[in-house]
């Protein structure tokens, strides 16, 4: 075997063109033909040494340490709570008075603007009334004239029967003398009706406020011709206020006067209680809504047009909910600290639902069953390990 193996290595004869390869080869390191300086070829050479070195090292493992924590752990259950069906609305009044005017007449004084709170029997607004005046000086002249007309006659019907007792007159003059006096009792009492009539219009030119509330609108301006069925102002009563709202068509059923319904109002800190007061069961062809009415409380801070929402009991279902401390804001969202098999800390965004002075209902980001810090710490990182975890309540 090797004595065949040494016969073919004798025999072995290299090709022209090959070693005419390897002179070239010779003569291009060595510099014969274009030559390589040697300061660049030690350079290359370094440079290759040290990519061959960083290749062949092994990255170092990178680690960090993680810290222990002693917090309280909440596991999560279900927790059955009311369903709540939200439709936002406006504050307004319940009674909303257009005042007009009943006579005729120009506006001389107009002594309230819009937004001005006023009270029952306020006086808003004075009429020319110059043309009242006048008919009432007419209709007291009437019942002067009226009433002369029946004293008058009055002694002329004593007398002439007096003279029918003693033959002086006939029978025919007294009857005619009493037909007027009768005649002028009725002149009078129309007179007076007149001037009743006169009176009465006096009021009318001064307009009062009928309720307590707020000048809404103010329709005329003063010198304006004001006449009987035209708007001159709106008051909107302070004495109830209500919330109109619009529900769905598919929720119309669940919900009935007399229903108690959870109230927020944007300028009014905290929850409010309203009734349902009215339903209007006649929708909006378009939008398939109904109109809904809640009374609500009385309060010094609520006003006509402020908006809110409200939020109808429209069954119950379970669901998941977080004490308030559980939550820690990271970018402008809201998450919890989840723990795993290990007990170590990862952080999860959820979304809110509903919210309470202490609670937080979980729409999504969390299941029943998994543990969560029930006190969040701003400190926690990741990867955290909880030591000594203690459930919650």
């Amino acid at each position: 075997m090797l004595s065949k193996m040494l016969a073919q290595k004798k025999s072995f004869k290299i090709a022209p063109q090959h070693l005419r390869g390897r002179h070239l080869l010779g003569q291009y390191i060595l510099g014969k033909e274009n030559p390589i300086k040697p300061r660049s070829l030690i350079f290359c050479l370094f440079t290759l040494i040290i990519f061959l070195q960083a290749c062949s090292d092994r990255p170092e493992d990178i680690s960090r340490t993680t810290n222990e924590w002693t917090l309280p752990v909440l596991t999560l259950n279900k927790t059955r709570l009311a369903d709540e069906y939200v439709a936002i609305g406006t504050v307004t009044a319940d009674q909303r008075i257009d005042v007009s005017s009943k006579i005729i007449g120009y506006i001389k004084a107009l002594n309230v603007r819009e937004g001005d709170l006023v009270k029952q029997g306020q006086l808003l607004l004075s009429l020319d009334d110059a043309a009242i005046e006048n008919a009432i000086l007419q209709a007291k002249a009437g019942v002067e004239s009226s009433t002369a007309l029946v004293k008058d006659l009055a002694s002329d019907v004593k007398r002439f029967e007096t003279l029918l007792a003693e033959d002086s007159i006939s029978e025919v003059k007294l009857r005619k003398t009493r037909l007027q006096y009768s005649a002028a009792k009725d002149n009078l009492i129309s007179a007076r009706a007149g001037l009743a009539t006169a009176q009465s219009q006096r009021q009318y030119s001064r307009i009062e406020s009928p309720a307590d509330g707020i000048i809404a609108a103010r329709y005329k301006q003063l010198g304006d011709l004001a006449s009987p069925g035209m708007p001159l102002l709106r008051v909107e009563s302070s004495e109830q206020l209500i919330f109109e709202t619009f529900v769905a068509e598919i929720q119309l059923s669940r919900i009935n006067v007399g229903d108690l319904v959870r109230l927020t109002v944007d300028n009014i800190n905290g929850d409010l209680a309203g009734t349902v007061a009215q339903v209007v069961y006649a929708g909006d062809a378009i939008t398939r809504s109904y109109k809904v009415k809640i009374a609500l409380p009385m309060s010094s801070n609520l006003y006509s047009g402020m908006f809110g929402r409200a939020f109808f009991t429209v069954g119950e279902g379970e669901n998941l909910v977080v004490p308030r401390s559980a939550l820690i804001e990271k970018g402008g969202l809201d998450g919890v600290y989840v723990l795993d098999e290990n007990q170590r800390v990862h952080f999860r965004w959820v979304r809110l639902k509903r919210q309470w002075p202490d609670l937080v209902e979980i729409a999504s980001g969390l299941r029943a069953g998994e543990q969560i810090i029930a006190t969040a710490e701003a400190r926690l990182r990741e990867g955290d390990l909880i030591k000594q975890a203690t459930d919650s309540e």
